[in-house]
């Protein structure tokens, strides 16, 4: 008799009880924005009716007949066109997006040359890279910008001059300053920190703490001169960063911030039990200029986000695009992973253990998943800025699943209720992991896209 000791075999008892697929979704938005934790796991169930995705330390099974987001076979397109038909070609053939978009990736190193990890963030440009460098495991320490035509790495700054215990989360890049933000466990009251580099590197600069509801950060931003942030209950504040108090935007409640200068009426966080999962934005608003534009999300439609240019949500079971004036209609193929749209025209979605990067406006789509050699599994990553990033990163020489068992010792079956207390001798316990081996990454830089895909 085997036993399942491993995440997945806990996953695999757990269907019954597994999310729903737009709250699946929602889930890994949510885990994605709280920190800087951006590393997705992809394990194909052995049943033909599910798949395993093990993500952030957190194993969730979705069994395909419950998705809401997946079109049918034959499932007609909201607007049949060109855009569709290049994506499907696409995926038959299972291009990468190095296939697909030969002058947006490269490869970079996943350690600095003194054995730091590197961990992706966004871009600067269409050749810069900005990387945190870890000593350990989501502790960064630096900021470093990796240029991939030089293949070289420079230092902008320290990142975790908070003192002990302190902890730096992601950060925002703007057009003058690069912005983060730091916590202390320690500290039992809600309590944040903000700092500021120059673009170019130097010293990091101190903007100031907060507490309470204005520490409950949601996304943040920064501007030529101050710091900008939401906060979870709603409204988008602003700090000097030359000093002074923090204050709110006047005519921000009730809004939270998108991508500076961009803010919605929908939080980043769309948490299940705020009951905001299925919750439409159908607000845009420039914060530099106050200029509102309003969004008539389509009949039926759920979960609807915007960008400055293209709206994407779910619509009787698919996933659905649409410009922000409501023109220009259609169906996202394949299967979303969340409504968000990465560098104003693109969506994340997958197929089976493959996850891709579809483009709005051309219809192309490429591949971003290191996969097993059995195609039973995937992993990849995505960069931990604060609003949605323009890095995807993946292992370039692969992954391999290694699985090993041993006798299932009574130890091991503490706390396990679903294994008997009495195991037959011959019962083992297994564990299975990914192993990512080489020492490179591929990355997609959305920033080096040509505008015509």
């Amino acid at each position: 008799m085997s036993t399942e000791q491993d995440p997945i075999g806990a996953a695999r008892s757990a269907a019954e009880g597994a999310p729903e697929p737009a709250e699946f979704g929602e889930t890994l938005a949510r885990r994605r924005d709280r920190g800087p934790r951006h590393r997705v796991r992809v394990r194909a169930a052995l049943a033909v009716t599910g798949i395993v995705a093990v993500a952030f330390g957190v194993t969730a099974v979705v069994r395909a007949a419950q998705r809401t987001d997946v079109a049918g076979p034959g499932a007609a397109s909201a607007t049949p066109g060109a855009p569709e038909r290049a994506a499907d070609d696409a995926a038959r053939q299972g291009e990468g997006a190095r296939t697909v978009w030969p002058g947006a990736v490269a490869s970079m190193p996943k350690k600095s040359a003194d054995g730091f990890s590197y961990r992706p963030v966004t871009a600067l440009g269409p050749t810069e890279i900005l990387l945190t460098a870890e000593p350990s495991l989501e502790r960064p320490e630096r900021l470093e910008v990796y240029d991939t035509k030089t293949g070289r790495s420079r230092v902008l700054t320290t990142m975790a001059p908070g003192g002990e215990g302190y902890i730096a989360q992601n950060a925002e890049v703007g057009e003058d300053f690069i912005v983060w933000y730091g916590r202390k466990p320690s500290i039992p009251e809600r309590w944040a920190d903000f700092w500021v580099v120059p673009r170019q590197g130097g010293d990091p600069i101190r903007v100031g703490e907060v507490t309470g509801d204005l520490a409950e950060i949601d996304r943040f931003g920064v501007t030529g001169d101050h710091v900008v942030w939401s906060v979870r209950i709603g409204g988008v504040y602003r700090m000097p960063i030359g000093g002074g108090e923090a204050e709110k935007i006047p005519g921000t409640d009730g809004l939270w911030l998108a991508s500076w200068p961009w803010a919605r009426n929908v939080p980043a966080e769309s948490d299940i039990e705020t009951g905001q999962v299925a919750a439409n934005q159908d607000l845009l608003v420039d914060l530099r200029t106050g200029a509102r534009r309003t969004i008539t999300p389509p009949p039926g439609t759920t979960g609807l986000r915007c960008s400055s240019e293209w709206c994407v949500g779910r619509q009787g079971g698919e996933a659905v695009a649409m410009r922000v004036d409501g023109s220009d209609r259609r169906r996202v193929p394949w299967h979303m992973t969340q409504p968000e749209i990465y560098g104003d025209r693109f969506v994340e979605v997958y197929r089976d253990t493959t996850s891709m990067i579809y483009d709005l406006v051309t219809g192309k789509a490429g591949g971003i998943t290191a996969v097993s050699p059995d195609g039973r599994s995937g992993s990849y990553g995505q960069g931990t800025s604060s609003s949605p990033t323009q890095v995807f990163f993946w292992n370039a020489a692969g992954i391999e699943v290694k699985r090993t068992c041993a006798p299932a010792a009574g130890e091991q079956r503490k706390g396990r209720p679903e294994l008997s207390p009495s195991p037959a001798p011959q019962a083992t316990g297994c564990r299975t992991r990914t192993v990512e081996p080489g020492d490179d990454y591929d990355v997609l830089n959305l920033a080096a896209m040509p505008k015509e895909g």
